[in-house]
């Protein structure tokens, strides 16, 4: 099925070009959307009629994308509390939706649908680089750190004993070298 689109699209085309899809996208997809017109005689005329006016609108979605970028590089990276065994595995997952409430608290913008997680939801914690889509030609990547209070108790716990068996080898050293010095 051939389509004149009406808007830039990610892996099909700018705005104007006329491509080929096939018929059930086409069908039930970008002609109710919006997002193309079928290729024919008429609606190129329809469409070169339209051309400045929707042009503008994309440069205005162009526009918008860019001062919603700035508030979400402003708004930093994220970090997650979440539940999860020593080990690291949580006990559910983090979405996108988590992903973008948290960045919506930061201060940013964005929907859950611009974020991506090409692997599906994030099942471990960790440090994460999650791409935020705001327009097919602006991504962001943010930096998203997910913790479990399980596994901050231990680093905790691993500190306390570390600083507890350096004490007791000064005070061993100390008790050593009084010997010594006797």
């Amino acid at each position: 099925m051939q389509v004149i689109l009406l808007e830039k699209m990610q892996k099909l085309g700018g705005l104007g070009d006329e491509v080929t899809v096939k018929s059930g996208f086409g069908r039930n997809f970008l002609v109710p959307t919006g997002k193309a017109l079928p290729a024919t005689k008429k609606n190129r005329e329809v469409f070169e009629a339209r051309r400045a006016e929707l042009e503008a609108a994309a440069a205005k979605l162009l526009s918008e994308a860019e001062q919603r970028k700035q508030k979400l590089v402003a708004a930093g990276d994220v970090n997650i509390m979440a539940n999860a065994g020593i080990e690291g595995k949580l006990f559910g997952s983090v979405s996108a939706g988590d992903i973008a409430d948290a960045l919506n608290e930061s201060g940013a913008d964005i929907m859950r649908n611009e974020v991506r997680l090409p692997t599906g939801p994030l099942r471990h914690t960790g440090e994460y680089d999650i791409d935020v889509q705001l327009h097919s030609d602006i991504v962001v990547s943010v930096k998203v750190a997910i913790k479990s209070e399980a596994q901050l108790q231990a680093q905790a716990e691993a500190e306390e004993s570390n600083k507890a068996r350096i004490a007791a080898l000064e005070e061993a050293e100390a008790i050593a070298k009084a010997q010594e010095d006797a």
